[in-house]
């Protein structure tokens, strides 16, 4: 959640669930996830990307 709040990387307007997923896996939050775990998790604490 606090990643989907944070500023968008360089040259995004906002952060996209792609974008988002593929962050979480460079940070090493978790080794792989899926845009639309992302989205189903976002979606269930009223967050949205955009």
């Amino acid at each position: 959640m606090a990643l989907a709040c944070s500023e968008p990387p360089k040259g995004q307007a906002r952060w996209s669930l792609r974008l988002l997923a593929d962050r979480m896996v460079e940070l090493e939050i978790v080794e792989e996830i899926s845009y639309q775990i992302v989205r189903r998790t976002l979606k269930k604490t009223s967050l949205s990307p955009t």
